[in-house]
């Protein structure tokens, strides 16, 4: 019979423990940037693929042209037109040391939308940058300044709404500013995963992490299995959570979580600011096997090696994990809350057995190399070269690479690392094609990285001696391919088509296959014409109101991708 034990042994780093900066941010000096009620469609810290969300989305009925507010008097310091990120966007600085951002915009307000067309027209491109001067453009609280859009980077319509440090340049939860945001829905509990430390913790009889469902059953979390977690030295644990919000339907991240060992606050963290220097951390933050093998979010209660992020732990000295060196019963539970209090939490034991450490440790790969996150590794072959600076993973991983044919490459095949082990620096990756690579094409080598559907991605590549080189942020797949094909462009909507009305617009289709679109150039009647880029949907779109009609309109692209394949396309519309 196994006796209560009261406490398991939790690492720090230090006996000192830091609570969480205590800041009084102005309330009610700003106010929601959108006049309807607020539906919260994205949290602040989310997890997103590569980053944390840096603001809050706020829904606009999956429709566009929402009249956009500022949210305080200010004054625009910066304007962004771009057909990636935040697409149109709006920076407004305010007298009390703060920031607004408004992304994903259709359209600015005058006399923003003149001065980015004269700047459109000057450089006769479509993305811009302007930084006007200090009350240059001077903006009142509750003045519209543009109206919300789906620009940019989005799977939808909406504004994304942003509060930073005008110093730091951090973001901030706008809801710590005093915005009422009615909230009665708890988050849900998914998973729980356990980690055992590789060669230094055992989990039901292995030192691999298990992945336990979580359940809800009469108003209490439970673990879906029937039988006792057993474990013995150190562990660490994770776990799946989600939210939602009143009048959302979104599914959202939480706020806060809290984990506790036998009584004690093991580990916290808490998503009031962030830090874009930091954003790479983020995949230390989360379980990055299970996000990417099998879609789960599994957000980490213990910080591994590599992950040096400031802000959202509220002892940045705590470690998370716990040492189970005796035969006993641990008492553990884990509690999520939103912004609004709302809280869940699940209890459970785990029952520490020493004698678990008399199974065998998973075996090493054959053949591999331990790579932490102090020290990398340089791999130097007759065809492969691969530099692991150090810092560049987040934990401890056994390196290995293997060798193969692929028919649609000028090189052999490398699968090189895991693709299931996160990088939080770029790696080197240095290929030597298996045959000759002619000069006037050596511009046109690219080391590409085959994803799961065996479809290539290329990355910025150089040559260095023999070799095609590049860096890149993720493990998996290596080959070089040759890009002589240059973009392809199409119709894809001029006002003539019959049994479709899409306004007075010109909608065309530019797409490439390998490097991606590195520039283009629209004309019509021979003369450069604005052309927005929707580079989510390839698409180059342009206004024809102004133009003369009942006339016949000649149309010229031109598409540059980015190892230089041109695409010079003309075609003409009636109007």
């Amino acid at each position: 019979m196994f006796r209560r034990f009261i406490s398991a042994t939790l690492l720090f780093l230090s006996a000192s423990t830091c609570t969480y900066g205590q800041t009084d941010y102005p309330k009610n000096y700003f106010s929601p940037p959108l006049d309807s009620d607020l539906v919260v469609v994205g949290t602040f810290g989310e997890i997103r693929p590569d980053h944390f969300h840096t603001g809050i989305d706020l829904g606009t009925g999956e429709m566009e042209g929402w009249p956009v507010k500022a949210s305080a008097d200010g004054w625009i310091s910066r304007i962004k037109v771009d057909s990636r990120g935040f697409g149109k966007a709006l920076y407004i600085t305010h007298p009390n040391g703060f920031v607004t951002v408004y992304g994903h915009l259709k359209s600015f307000e005058e006399p923003v939308a003149s001065l980015v067309r004269k700047q459109q027209d000057k450089n006769e491109v479509y993305e811009v940058e302007l930084f006007p001067k200090k009350n240059e453009l001077k903006v009142k609280k509750g003045q519209i300044i543009a109206l919300s859009g789906n620009t940019g980077n989005t799977s939808g319509p909406h504004l994304h709404f942003e509060i930073r440090d005008e110093v730091t340049e951090q973001p901030i939860n706008p809801l710590l500013f005093g915005w009422n945001v009615p909230d009665n829905i708890a988050p849900v509990l998914k998973n729980l995963r356990i980690f055992p430390v590789r060669e230094a913790g055992m989990l039901d009889k292995c030192d691999t992490a298990i992945t336990y469902e979580i359940l809800p059953t009469e108003g209490l979390y439970i673990l879906n299995t029937a039988d006792f977690i057993q474990a013995s030295g150190s562990i660490a644990f994770g776990f799946e959570t989600v939210d939602q919000i009143d009048g959302s339907a979104a599914t959202l991240g939480i706020y806060t979580a809290e984990f506790y060992v036998d009584g004690q606050l093991a580990y916290q963290w808490r998503m009031d600011r962030l830090d874009f220097d930091e954003q790479r951390y983020v995949n230390a933050h989360i379980d990055y096997l299970s996000k990417v093998r099998d879609g789960y979010t599994i957000e980490r209660c213990h910080r591994l090696p590599g992950n040096h992020f400031s802000l959202i732990y509220s002892d940045t000295n705590a470690t998370g994990y716990s040492i189970f060196g005796d035969d006993a019963a641990h008492d553990l539970k884990f509690i999520a809350r939103d912004f609004a209090g709302n809280a869940s939490q699940i209890e459970f034991q785990v029952i520490a057995y020493s004698t678990l450490f008399n199974n065998p440790y998973l075996p090493r790969p054959e053949g591999s190399v331990l790579v932490s996150n102090q020290k990398g590794i340089a791999v130097h072959k007759a065809n492969l070269d691969v530099t692991i600076p150090n810092g560049a993973v987040f934990d401890n991983f056994f390196y290995t690479d293997h060798e193969s044919k692929n028919e649609t490459l000028i090189s052999s095949q490398f699968r090189i690392g895991n693709d299931q082990v996160a990088l939080g620096l770029p790696i080197t990756v240095a290929i030597k094609p298996n045959v000759s690579v002619a000069d006037s094409l050596k511009s046109k080598a690219v080391v590409v990285r085959m994803d799961d559907d065996k479809r290539p991605l290329a990355l910025a590549s150089y040559w260095e001696n023999d070799f095609v080189t590049a860096r890149t942020k993720k493990f998996g797949n290596y080959g070089v391919m040759l890009d002589t094909v240059p973009p392809v462009v199409s119709k894809e909507y001029v006002p003539a088509d019959l049994n479709t009305s899409r306004g007075l617009i010109v909608q065309y289709k530019m797409k490439d296959a390998l490097s991606g679109i590195k520039s283009y150039r629209g004309m019509i009647d021979g003369k450069w014409h604005l052309f927005e880029y929707d580079a989510k949907n390839d698409l180059l779109i342009a206004d024809i109101a102004h133009l003369t009609q009942n006339r016949e309109h000649p149309v010229e692209i031109t598409a540059t991708d980015q190892v230089g394949n041109t695409t010079i396309w003309k075609s003409a519309f009636w109007y």
